[in-house]
């Protein structure tokens, strides 16, 4: 048995926060927003933010959310971007269900997942790509629907550096 370790110093303790502070830090609106160049329709990109922070463990909600401001927070920092979202090979999210809830057509989500930053780690049409999508867009929609999303900010990002990498000014 290894030895116990000691334990970590994250500053002052605090007592864990109930889900109603957390809930409360989220504001849906924001990512609203953040979505909507790759979501046009408002009812499409409202279930996926419901997805997001409104469903699973709240943990996963407030982390979800803070990661995808932080993205958010980058490419607002970078300037505005008049190209609006990246366009590229991209691969939908799909929905999941259990076999005895499939109904034997394949039903996607509203937000696809960009291809362009995952072929920085994995050549196109790869198994290896193809792993990594798996294993993005596997799980409960709280966590498909928000790597999808961070993917997608990435993929802005990744555009952006490109753009100021060889000295083009945003459109």
């Amino acid at each position: 048995m290894p030895p116990p370790r000691p334990p970590r110093d994250h500053g002052p303790r605090h007592a864990p926060l109930p889900s109603s502070a957390v809930s409360a830090l989220i504001r849906p609106g924001r990512l609203d927003a953040l979505l909507a160049p790759w979501m046009p329709d408002a009812e499409e990109r409202a279930f996926v933010v419901r997805c997001i922070v409104g469903e699973g463990p709240i943990h996963h909600r407030g982390a979800s959310y803070t990661l995808l401001c932080l993205l958010g927070l980058l490419l607002e920092e970078l300037g505005p971007d008049e190209g609006g979202a990246p366009r590229g090979d991209a691969l939908p999210v799909p929905i999941r269900l259990p076999p005895h809830l499939a109904r034997g057509s394949d039903h996607d989500y509203p937000l696809a997942i960009p291809l362009a930053p995952l072929t920085r780690l994995a050549p196109k049409g790869s198994p290896e790509l193809a792993a990594l999508v798996d294993c993005l867009t596997d799980g409960p929609p709280h966590h498909a629907l928000a790597n999808a999303a961070m993917v997608c900010l990435l993929d802005a990002l990744f555009a952006r550096a490109g753009r100021a990498r060889a000295g083009v000014e945003p459109a």
